[in-house]
């Protein structure tokens, strides 16, 4: 018991198509998911800069440079420095970005908006907003026509 050549070949076809057919919607998924990861590393190395701003009794500063394939850094990330790959950094202000949180967890500047995409794709991006003095933090997608963070 065995498969023709004919029916192995009408198999691999159909293999094909679906393939084929699947590919471009892999590929969103996959992009989609690095622009979700990069958000993710830098929401962290800023929450991580917050905590250690408080337990040290300190000021701790992260710097998030803009463009794509960058690395963040900061004098209290304990955990290291962040490398951010395949994605692009945003946001409205001189680059670097220089984060401050004083020993109470405060955010010193003025508050910030930065998003992260992958430039001539079809992924949404990904936003995260912090707030002048407490320093809360609310991620959404950036709605590049409006120029805002929204909530998805």
């Amino acid at each position: 018991m065995g498969f023709t050549l004919t029916e192995s070949i009408v198999l691999v076809v159909i293999i094909g198509i679906f393939a084929a057919l699947s590919a471009p919607s892999f590929l969103g998924w996959l992009n989609q998911k690095k622009v979700d990861d990069a958000l993710a590393k830098i929401e962290g190395a800023i929450k991580e800069t917050q905590r250690e701003a408080i337990k040290r009794s300190q000021n701790c500063t992260v710097t998030i440079p803009k463009g794509a394939d960058q690395t963040i850094t900061g004098n209290c990330l304990i955990t290291g420095n962040r490398q951010i790959k395949n994605v692009t950094i945003y946001y409205d202000h001189p680059s670097p970005r220089d984060m401050a949180f004083n020993f109470k967890g405060l955010y010193i500047p003025p508050g910030t908006t930065l998003w992260v995409s992958i430039p001539n794709s079809s992924v949404q991006p990904k936003c995260l907003a912090i707030s002048t003095g407490i320093g809360l933090m609310r991620t959404g997608n950036y709605d590049v026509g409006a120029g805002k963070c929204i909530r998805p």
